[in-house]
């Protein structure tokens, strides 16, 4: 009887951590791509392909995000939506890279976002834009 008992009971624990870990990695995995999606937009023109990034870094917040997160996010949306000239995405890249961080128990970072960002070529941009008309079609 204590073995059986034993057994069901290991078991529940076993299926409980799985659980955990799953639910602890799709959540990993959503934050870490709602960080690359606005970190790949942030200090940079606005075009078509960011656009759509923009977009899919809202709903994988709304899904994986704490509530600081998505009360950030939100506060971003309006800023686009008042059409701001000036948007920052730093206070919820440094939550989220925090978060992620804490997650994955790596040491904390001290310090804001910062940025270096390469101005593109003029053919590498009509390049890109040649390309975002063709998955639009």
């Amino acid at each position: 009887m204590i073995a059986i008992v034993g057994w069901i009971v290991g078991h529940w624990l076993n299926s409980r951590r799985e659980r955990n870990n799953r639910r602890r990695e799709a959540r990993l995995k959503g934050l870490e791509s709602a960080y690359l999606c606005l970190s790949m937009i942030s200090n940079r023109d606005m075009n078509e392909e960011y656009k759509y990034d923009f977009e899919r870094f809202i709903a994988e917040i709304q899904l994986y995000g704490t509530p600081n997160q998505v009360k950030l996010m939100s506060e971003i949306v309006e800023a686009f939506i008042r059409k701001d000239k000036k948007i920052s995405f730093d206070l919820l890249l440094e939550d989220l890279r925090d978060t992620l961080r804490k997650e994955l128990r790596m040491e904390k970072i001290v310090g804001p976002i910062w940025w270096y960002r390469f101005k593109l070529p003029k053919w590498k941009i009509q390049e890109k834009n040649k390309d975002l008309e063709k998955k639009e079609d």
